[in-house]
């Protein structure tokens, strides 16, 4: 848990795949902009920051964290997960694909990288990735990413 931040079922999402990254985004922060963690301007910030910046939000193999600067319309900290069985194609190079999209809000520098470090607990663990991905189970991930440990990173 992170801050207070509790992962829900509402913000976990498994997809087949998505047209192109851009929808990607859009799709994996729904839930984000719904429940009034983030604004639409901020959805349109992440894509537009993929556009100026290059795929800098595949951070790992398989793995991509949306994100923008807290400014562009963050409101309150939280993230969301989205499985796709599906690369989602933010190159051509395979390097920057990503099945496991972790998108961000962040409502300052220091919540962005609290928010980081926590979120490596499970991700910096190839097996908890591996798990994540072959899962069809929303209480599978809520029980990784809602670990007491993570309140502590």
């Amino acid at each position: 848990m992170i801050q207070g931040f509790k992962l829900t079922e509402n913000l976990v999402r498994f997809e087949t795949g998505f047209e192109d990254w851009k929808d990607a985004i859009r799709l994996s922060a729904q839930a984000l902009v719904s429940e009034e963690y983030m604004s639409e301007e901020y959805v349109q910030a992440m894509i537009d920051s993929v556009l100026e910046h290059g795929p800098y939000i595949v951070i790992a193999p398989n793995i991509a964290m949306p994100h923008a600067r807290p400014e562009k319309g963050a409101k309150k900290v939280g993230f969301s997960i989205t499985v796709c069985e599906q690369p989602v194609k933010f190159e051509d190079d395979p390097q920057f694909h990503a099945r496991l999209l972790v998108t961000l809000s962040c409502v300052d520098a220091n919540t962005h990288l609290e928010m980081m470090m926590a979120l490596v607990n499970v991700l910096g663990d190839d097996a908890q990735v591996e798990k994540i991905l072959t899962t069809r189970d929303k209480q599978t991930i809520l029980d990784l990413f809602n670990q007491e440990d993570l309140e502590h990173a």
